[in-house]
């Protein structure tokens, strides 16, 4: 089963998001882009990929622990920008401030904790990002990077971020399906 660990943003911002999305898509309509769904909206902090049932034990209670030791903690949801860069654009995201770096710290102790039962660390750095569109075919670099150049600036607000959620990845034809495996609260109790 193909797997990621992420952390999901408060209702009222993914809502601002998707309503951002509705009305300027249209402004790079001459380059195939896949747009994220609203419902799929998240920042990814491990991609575990393919995992085997007997697995799924391991990562649970890590991820229990993980979450028992954390606190909740807010990040703002701002600007916009492409990976890897402006000239060769793959994915379009929406930035994650985190000034006390919370989401760096928490996506380090998933590495080191799961690194220890085998999962492969990443070799880049952690970047928090909330990926809005996957580019499929470039027809119109310009279009895209007057769309960054207008929209570079925008803040869509403050979330709060309160769990940890364990996901399944289903690749279908009309886009990925996201399930829920487990969901694990922070710590508020500290």
């Amino acid at each position: 089963m193909r797997t990621f660990i992420a952390v999901e943003l408060q209702k009222d911002i993914v809502e601002a998001v998707d309503r951002f999305l509705t009305k300027t898509t249209q402004e790079i309509k001459n380059n195939k882009i896949s747009w994220v769904k609203k419902e799929n909206l998240h920042i990814t902090i491990k991609f575990l990929g393919e995992i085997e049932e007997e697995q799924l034990e391991t990562i649970n209670k890590v991820l229990s622990e993980i979450s028992k030791s954390i606190k909740s903690f807010e990040v703002e949801i701002k600007e916009i920008g492409v990976f890897p860069n402006l000239n060769y654009p793959r994915v379009v995201w929406i930035g994650v401030k985190d000034e006390a770096n919370n989401l760096v710290s928490l996506a380090n102790l998933v590495e080191e904790k799961l690194a220890k039962f085998g999962f492969q660390k990443e070799d880049k750095e952690f970047t928090a990002h909330l990926t809005i569109g996957r580019v499929k075919k470039l027809n119109n670099l310009n279009e895209i990077k007057t769309y960054v150049e207008k929209y570079k600036s925008i803040e869509f607000g403050k979330s709060k971020i309160d769990s940890i959620t364990f996901f399944q990845s289903i690749l279908k034809p009309e886009g990925p399906e996201y399930k829920v495996i487990e969901k694990f609260s922070l710590n508020d109790d500290m």
